[in-house]
């Protein structure tokens, strides 16, 4: 059964107009909250979906700058530089300049990490993450290996 929205009379099931005020008959399709939640769903499954396939060539810089930083510590601290003048491996500037190097590779490598939480935040994955795990364990060890080689001057 179908009522007139305007004065409530009942109308013909195939009525276009009320038989009493003359108002237009509009059909309203109602939905229900269960229809509802799975049209929610599904647009927010189709989104997800989106978000994923949508960014994959994203790129992070800082883990290139935390590599170099890192490798040129770790060389600096793991090669007989004393070979090639005196004294010049065991040198503070030399340790002070490893240990400079080695705290930039740690600062860039904790940008990598925030650059990487901000794009799965977005599209739902990291940038190389088992590069930036490697690297952060990395310098963190040639972090500890220069301050033990500053402070055992």
């Amino acid at each position: 059964m179908i009522y007139c929205r305007k004065c409530g009379a009942q109308l013909k099931d195939n009525a276009k107009f009320c038989d009493s005020c003359g108002c237009e008959v509009v059909k309203i399709k109602q939905i229900s909250y269960a229809d509802q939640y799975k049209a929610k769903k599904q647009a927010n499954r189709s989104t997800t979906l989106r978000k994923f396939t949508q960014k994959k060539d994203e790129k992070n810089p800082y883990i290139a700058a935390s590599m170099v930083a890192v490798m040129m510590a770790l060389i600096l601290v793991m090669f007989p530089w004393n070979l090639i003048g005196k004294g010049i491996g065991t040198s503070l500037p030399m340790r002070i300049a490893v240990i400079i190097l080695a705290l930039l590779g740690d600062y860039h490598i904790t940008k990598a990490k925030q650059v990487n939480n901000l794009i799965f935040s977005k599209y739902g994955y990291r940038v190389k993450e088992n590069i930036v795990s490697f690297i952060n364990v990395i310098a963190v060890f040639v972090t500890i290996m220069g301050m033990f080689a500053l402070f055992t001057y």
